[in-house]
């Protein structure tokens, strides 16, 4: 268990450029790069330890950086199935000691006298025709036509997830929309609030945090779409858990070398993540439906990151044969019904647009 750390011995750690995240490489060898970014930041560790005489978990720590190198390799060696089995172990240490998670369960907010959540998420998509589309067109890729889910950082090719962006702008650098290629439509989601509608149990889990984001001059820039709130940046128990927690959020933070390519090696241990979270909600015998998403930042580029935030939820729940969506998902989320983005001004003129439209549930 890491004790204590100041803001200042905090700092002293991250203020490696090197250590900031998301991370460009080279694309040779993704084992050998998690091995010297792993070593730098346990050297800065050490420094700590030595100089300050901080009580810090350096053991755990070491030993996460160990199982996410040991999951990568097993998985280049053609083992999948081992790369999980190791992944697991990590995740059994991390959740001894958990980042932060979102509470987002209608019951939750109810019980803490919030009744208005202002998250607001966007979901843009490619067409190639100029005609109206229902809602089910910006959902998840159904279940039917699972031969057009393409792998992605945080799921597998053939599994439908729903990814979200907290701005249209955001969601557009994800897909690379070329508006003079194809037309893009977008829906603006929000969590169903209606108790009588949706009981589900939603959490979401925090892989936001970028080690510059606890620098105050950078949370605090006024052009910045991604500043956190006081309480998360300065909590010392959030610094001391992101300290064991770093060693994955890094190896999910890799810019792909090359979008073109079949296979991304930066998106083993994500993927593998994603993959954790549905294997625990399979595990899990629950009164209620329950839906785990993770909020990222973009690894698009290093100007996506500074964008907004990524939601992704997985579709999850007993599939119904009779249903090509997931009925988890059609419960938990209202959407507007899709515009095409072309069709306005500016994406705050389509963002301001789509705040004003009627929400509603997909209905098939």
């Amino acid at each position: 268990m890491i004790i204590d750390i100041s803001n200042t011995q905090f700092k002293r750690i991250f203020d490696d450029e090197r250590l900031f995240l998301p991370i460009s490489w080279s694309g040779n060898d993704f084992s050998l790069t998690l091995e010297e970014l792993y070593h730098l930041y346990q050297v800065r560790l050490y420094e700590i330890i030595v100089k300050d005489g901080i009580q810090i978990d350096y053991k755990s720590i070491n030993r996460c950086c160990s199982l996410i190198i040991k999951t990568v390799q097993s998985y280049l060696n053609g083992f999948p199935a081992d790369a999980f089995d190791i992944f697991k172990n990590l995740m059994r240490i991390l959740m001894q000691d958990p980042l932060r998670l979102y509470r987002k369960s209608i019951h939750e907010l109810f019980a803490l006298n919030n009744y208005h959540d202002p998250l607001n998420l966007y979901r843009v998509v490619y067409v190639r025709d100029h005609v109206p589309y229902r809602r089910t067109r910006v959902f998840h890729i159904p279940y039917n036509l699972r031969s057009k889910v393409s792998t992605t950082r945080y799921s597998i090719a053939g599994y439908p997830s729903l990814y979200l962006g907290t701005s249209i702008e955001l969601c557009e650098e994800e897909i690379r929309h070329n508006p003079n290629d194809k037309f893009a439509l977008a829906s603006l989601f929000k969590l169903e609030r209606n108790p009588e509608f949706c009981d589900t149990e939603i959490n979401v889990i925090e892989l936001a945090l970028k080690p510059q984001d606890f620098f105050e001059e950078n949370n605090n820039q006024e052009s910045s779409k991604r500043r956190f709130d006081y309480h998360v940046i300065n909590d010392r128990e959030i610094k001391n858990s992101y300290l064991l927690w770093y060693p994955l959020i890094a190896a999910c933070s890799f810019i792909r070398v090359n979008k073109s390519d079949p296979f991304a090696v930066e998106y083993i241990i994500p993927q593998l993540l994603m993959q954790w979270v549905r294997h625990e909600l399979a595990d899990n015998d629950r009164k209620f439906d329950q839906l785990i998403g993770i909020r990222y930042f973009s690894c698009a580029s290093y100007r996506a990151s500074d964008m907004g935030f990524d939601y992704v939820f997985p579709t999850s729940g007993k599939q119904d044969n009779t249903l090509p969506f997931c009925k988890v998902l059609m419960k938990a989320f209202k959407l507007t019904t899709p515009v095409y983005i072309h069709e306005f001004d500016s994406l705050l003129e389509c963002e301001r647009k789509l705040r004003n439209m009627p929400l509603d549930n997909v209905k098939y």
